[in-house]
């Protein structure tokens, strides 16, 4: 568990801080003290594990800026789960979720290496002053919203399985 301030989660006077479930937003962002906690512990759970990418210019998609070489063919290696912790809820990430396979890079040197880049991002870099939790991390997941009660319920599943169980 991540040591933060509970008042970093919540939202201000203005509403900038809220959190939202945006199937049209690819990955997911946190605002800019929480996603730093967030990579700084990722990249100490990873050491040995992946290898950084080190190019400071590189930034995916404008705010994705922890990225890794990877050998093709390698795979990707375990990982550590990231869990978003809400009020009575929970939402793991984790294996794939967590690394997204950058197509088209051109890397000096091994030319066999992909990049990947870690599945959340700064949201202060998109100049956004929210919590957006992007389509991706929502794939494979049911997500369940009570209008009525104010509350979002999460539950991991194999979309295949439910569309086939739901007669879809």
């Amino acid at each position: 568990m991540l040591q933060l301030p509970k008042t970093i989660f919540a939202p201000d006077h203005t509403g900038a801080g809220q959190t939202m479930v945006d199937s049209g937003t690819q990955f997911t962002f946190l605002l800019g003290p929480v996603y730093t906690a967030l990579r700084q512990e990722f990249v100490e759970q990873t050491k040995g594990v992946l290898t950084l990418l080190e190019d400071a210019n590189f930034v995916f998609q404008g705010a994705m800026d922890l990225c890794y070489r990877i050998g093709s063919g390698s795979g990707l290696p375990p990982l550590p789960a990231v869990t978003l912790v809400f009020e009575g809820a929970e939402m793991s990430v984790s294996g794939e979720r967590l690394l997204y396979r950058v197509a088209d890079v051109a890397l000096k040197g091994n030319n066999n290496d992909l990049v990947y880049c870690f599945t959340f991002g700064n949201s202060d870099l998109l100049g956004i002053e929210a919590y957006i939790i992007g389509h991706y991390h929502q794939m494979n997941v049911w997500m369940e919203f009570d209008l009525v009660n104010s509350r979002v319920g999460f539950a991991d599943t194999k979309c295949e399985l439910a569309s086939q169980r739901l007669g879809m």
